[in-house]
């Protein structure tokens, strides 16, 4: 095999699902003319032992793997593991962390070879290429590409974005079958990236780590062409998208709604369907048409209800335009899970207070049904790519900044306080109503595998 291309998930995680950036990067190498396979711990709960020998045992030229915030601990631990059990292959990281750290890693990992930045699929198949001899490229060749030359780090020109999302072949289903027994839904993909530019996201920021448009999207006959595949195959009609931004705005967005409508219609298409969006693309004619092809849920990113918070936010979303939305919702019968971060550096107490007020009235007057959720994050997470670690690092509110650990920050005393009784209910909360298994992670332990230069 050329590659394995893990997912370092969580063993024993509460939530998994398909990753769908792995099976691209596995459909696009073998369309690409190489072998590869993908191996996902949290799905198939196989501890960093387990995934070793099974390394081992394939013996790849190559291993890959995907890193989160959530799991680079385990994915560093799994890779150091590798090394001390003799894996010799080449190893190669990509994802959000990675791309925002790559100098770092590279410095204090060398157990770490290459670093695919942004995009993966077309960086990792022409490294692929240069690493076993299939191509005329050389390492200084390939845009998006981190590495060490002669104890140098070296970091390519990053790459343009794909332009046209629909070269890309179908994402391999490999877990699909399983996932489905175990009462999950198959996930999908319409969109990449984001137009927004929330300060606290590191999503665009992630994109702009290459040049390009920040926001694609497959035309309507490639994506209807996967959903009529995926209904046929599986035997499943309910869909979850998992764009980072479904829709756009004005008559744009009801124009490529109508089309998408119209596609699913001629091939009799029933489907069943969840989406994520903002609530400035919340509009009646777009909404109905998508109710009346499947539209169940909407994961909406309201953030605040706070003025002040949303524009330190940078949403460009007026508190009117985010009750409007759930209103709007509330009145079509779709239901909604509301995204919520109570507070931030600047949050007050009484800021807080009117946040739980908000949410409460929320709760008992625009919720449908039971299938209604509230995703509060009880503080802002700082993410090193977004433009708040920026700004808070620039006015010394940053407290604890280490790219291996969680970084904190500075908050009103009164709310921290507040936050932290929130903490304790909800810790009694879970013990009254039955426990919820809780991963924990520790960077400190890191420390063993970690070799600076």
């Amino acid at each position: 095999m050329d590659i394995l291309i893990i997912n370092p998930g969580l063993q024993d995680s509460p939530f998994i699902t398909e990753h769908l950036g792995i099976a691209s990067l596995k459909s696009y190498t073998i369309h690409k003319g190489f072998t590869a396979d993908v191996l996902d711990m949290a799905i198939e709960n196989f501890s960093i032992e387990q995934v070793v020998q099974r390394v081992l045992d394939v013996n790849p030229k190559m291993a890959g793997l995907s890193l989160l915030d959530d799991t680079k601990y385990s994915g560093l631990e799994l890779i150091q593991s590798l090394r001390e059990k003799g894996y010799k292959g080449s190893v190669i990281v990509g994802g959000y962390f990675p791309t925002f750290s790559s100098k770092e890693i590279l410095k204090d990992f060398l157990t770490i070879d290459y670093i695919v930045r942004g995009e993966g699929e077309l960086t990792l198949a022409e490294l692929m290429g240069v690493i076993l001899n299939k191509s005329l490229l050389q390492l200084k060749d390939i845009k998006g590409l981190s590495y060490r030359e002669n104890g140098k780090i070296i970091e390519n020109l990053a790459r343009p974005l794909i332009s046209n999302l629909d070269i890309l072949p179908e994402i391999d289903r490999k877990y699909t079958f399983e996932l489905i027994n175990r009462g999950i839904n198959i996930r999908i993909y319409a969109t990449r990236g984001c137009w927004g530019q929330c300060s606290f996201c590191d999503i665009s920021s992630f994109y702009k780590t290459n040049t390009g448009k920040l926001w694609r999207r497959r035309s309507v006959k490639h994506l209807v062409d996967e959903i009529e595949y995926l209904t046929y195959s599986f035997n499943q009609n309910y869909f979850i998208f998992n764009d980072d931004q479904f829709l756009t705005k004005g008559s744009k967005a009801l124009e490529y709604v109508n089309s998408f409508a119209d596609e699913l219609n001629s091939r009799s298409l029933n489907i069943k369907f969840e989406l994520m969006c903002r609530a400035d693309t919340v509009q009646h004619d777009v909404m109905s048409k998508l109710k009346s092809v499947g539209l169940q849920k909407v994961f909406l990113g309201i953030e605040s209800f706070d003025p002040k918070q949303l524009k330190r936010f940078n949403k460009n979303i007026t508190l009117r335009q985010n009750l409007k939305s759930l209103i709007l919702l509330h009145r079509l019968g779709i239901d909604v899970t509301v995204s919520i971060i109570l507070a931030d550096a600047y949050t007050g107490f009484w800021d807080l207070i009117k946040q739980f007020v908000f949410l409460f009235e929320l709760k008992n007057r625009y919720f449908n049904s039971p299938q209604c959720k509230i995703s509060v994050n009880k503080k802002l997470e700082v993410y090193r790519g977004s433009p708040v670690y920026q700004e808070y690092k620039a006015k010394g509110l940053i407290k604890k900044d280490n790219y291996l650990g969680i970084i904190t920050y500075r908050m009103k005393f009164w709310t921290t306080i507040r936050i932290f009784l929130y903490n304790i209910e909800e810790f009694f909360t879970i013990k009254i109503t039955g426990k919820r298994k809780e991963q924990k992670t520790n960077f400190e332990k890191l420390d063993r595998y970690k070799f600076n230069h």
